[in-house]
């Protein structure tokens, strides 16, 4: 019997489009902390802020990619045409 470590998240956060927005927002915040950080305000905060944002942003778009796979492979298929 394997091992697995699983996050109890909600159902909706596990959407695609939930997803996005999730990602959209952490890079909103990374970019308002690693900016200042760019333009020479050196502080703690905007350095591990700024890369925790960027990291969430990515688990989210790991998310959203995996859900997109998932939905386009539950989408019913058209029927192909008879040969006759």
């Amino acid at each position: 019997m394997a091992f697995r470590f699983v996050l109890p998240l909600p159902g909706f956060v596990l959407h695609p489009l939930t997803s996005v927005v999730v990602c959209v927002v952490h890079i909103y915040l990374a970019v308002g902390h690693l900016g200042p950080l760019a333009a020479g305000d050196v502080q703690w905060t905007h350095i591990w802020k700024g890369f925790g944002a960027l990291a969430g942003a990515y688990i989210f778009a790991a998310l959203a990619s995996r859900g997109f796979i998932q939905h386009e492979q539950e989408a019913p298929l058209e029927a192909p045409a008879r040969v006759r």
